[in-house]
């Protein structure tokens, strides 16, 4: 990624893109320039990019990517605007390949779903690759067989157009997966395709990530403006609590990322749900003790206020938050299931596996009427964090909230509890209607950057909570009545009407 950025963003006299395409003179103005004109004179530039880009060229690619680049249009602009200025030329060209190639990841994204278009063309695909890979071993290699396999999947999903993605997809696809792996993939074609649509989104985010590098060292765009637009290109996020900062990372094997404490993976797509579940499921077979901590946000959200994002975190990996955009991905977020046939409905509704929340009342409630989840399994961290108090001897009439635990938690830092209150603040300024917020906050998208990180955080320190409570609790009678109120307020939907949540402390 660092060596493709580089060559991208090289001085023109470096051999970087458009080196020796340079055939007219870039201070001439073409205001008049008809649209055969201007294809010519773009189409030398789109096929480089495709070459240093993707590292590979093919007509029908080049001249649908020569047409997409001429309609687009950057805040009212159009590519004919930019000859003058060979950065602005170089960036807006990528920028629009970049929402090219995202385009045809959420078309290949619906074939996910089965859609009655696609699956019938996935099966018969399926069974002619697998006969083609019995033979393959006596007639040429498995990996080619496989390479055109993927090759010829895309073009006939996205169109003869995305021939170079469908090129990048099977050369992707191979050196990163086993052979034994494709195949047993091939069988279950969601799986398939969910990786395809995985691999494209790192593309698009890495498009980003050279376009945004491109127009900040020209000082063509804010580092502000920079920052909005690779959050709306990219699904992986840090967030450094001492400096209060988010980076935006191409993909998850990006180092800083993986060194991170607080990382954020957004599920935006159903292939990354499927990669997702996937995760889960091998994380509930290798680890008997897995513990789930799950937050939810939305619009004034219960029974009739929609569910937006889901936040879970792992007990596998504490540091790592998914952020499922549920406002996109729909009902398919819960129901849409692996080949072995876990969805997060399943692991909402096991008994067997904890699910660590905070006050759950609204959320089951929403769960319940919206998506018929019933939640089991649920250890309230509100509830034992009560617990906890009485079994210190203190008379308690009121729950506490998460940002007031967060602040007298011992595990955390100075630093980590001034961040809590800062993203609380800023958080709760955007969607509260008395701080001069809307909840609506929620629905827009691309996701605003502080409500990505306020929903993260929600759901970040619960393991490390629970672990507090847990301890604190464990070899006390207060443990049992802790479970038995949180399975009461788990099941809070069953109330005939709907029930607003006080802050009274229950008697557990």
């Amino acid at each position: 990624g660092h060596s493709m950025s580089s060559a991208l963003v090289a001085p023109s006299g470096a051999g970087g893109l458009f080196q020796g395409a340079r055939d007219h003179s870039y201070q001439e103005s073409f205001p008049g320039m008809s649209y055969q004109a201007l294809y010519s004179q773009l189409h030398p530039y789109v096929a480089q990019v495709l070459d240093h880009f993707l590292e590979n060229v093919f007509e029908e690619s080049t001249h649908a990517l020569t047409i997409y680049v001429m309609q687009y249009q950057w805040s009212g602009a159009r590519i004919a605007d930019s000859f003058g200025n060979e950065w602005l030329l170089r960036g807006r060209i990528l920028e629009a390949v970049a929402y090219w190639i995202r385009a045809k990841a959420r078309k290949l994204d619906s074939a996910v779903l089965g859609n009655q278009s696609s699956e019938p063309r996935l099966r018969e695909f399926a069974q002619i690759s697998k006969q083609q890979l019995e033979g393959a071993c006596y007639q040429t290699s498995p990996n080619e067989v496989l390479g055109e396999f993927i090759f010829s999947l895309a073009v006939t999903l996205l169109g003869r157009e995305a021939a170079c993605l469908g090129s990048l997809l099977g050369a992707l696809l191979l050196t990163s997966t086993h052979r034994e792996d494709t195949m047993s993939m091939i069988e279950f074609p969601a799986c398939l395709l969910a990786t395809m649509v995985q691999k494209l989104e790192e593309v698009v985010a890495m498009a980003g990530k050279v376009v945004v590098e491109t127009y900040v060292m020209n000082e063509l765009m804010s580092r502000d403006d920079s920052q909005s637009m690779m959050m709306g290109l990219s699904q992986h996020y840090t967030v450094d609590a001492s400096s209060g900062t988010v980076d935006v990372h191409s993909t998850s094997r990006d180092e800083a990322y993986m060194r991170s404490r607080f990382r954020v993976n957004l599920i935006d797509s159903y292939g990354s749900l499927i990669k997702l579940l996937e995760h889960l499921e091998y994380l509930r077979h290798h680890f008997t003790d897995l513990s789930l901590a799950v937050d939810f946000e939305g619009m004034r959200l219960c029974r009739t206020g929609a569910l937006c994002l889901v936040q879970l975190s792992c007990s596998a990996d504490q540091t790592l938050v998914y952020v499922l955009d549920v406002h996109l991905l729909g009902k398919k977020a819960f129901s849409m299931k692996t080949r072995n046939g876990t969805c997060l409905k399943g692991l909402l509704e096991d008994p067997n596996l904890k699910k660590v929340w905070f006050d759950p009342r609204n959320d089951v409630d929403a769960l319940y009427y919206q998506f018929a989840i019933s939640p089991r399994g649920v250890f309230d961290l509100q509830l034992a964090e009560v617990a906890d108090r009485r079994n210190r001897g203190f008379n308690v009439n009121f729950v506490q909230g998460l940002h007031k635990l967060l602040c007298q938690c011992p595990q955390l830092t100075e630093e980590q509890k001034t961040f809590a209150g800062r993203i609380n603040d800023m958080g709760k300024n955007l969607f509260e209607p008395n701080n001069g917020g809307s909840y609506e906050v929620f629905q827009q998208r691309p996701l605003h950057p502080i409500i990505l990180v306020y929903a993260a955080h929600d759901a970040r320190y619960l393991l490390t909570l629970h672990e507090q409570f847990y301890n604190a609790l464990a070899s006390t009678p207060w443990m049992v009545r802790v479970q038995a109120a949180s399975d009461w307020r788990s099941r809070w939907w069953m109330h005939r009407t709907y029930v607003v949540p006080t802050s009274d402390a229950p008697d557990i």
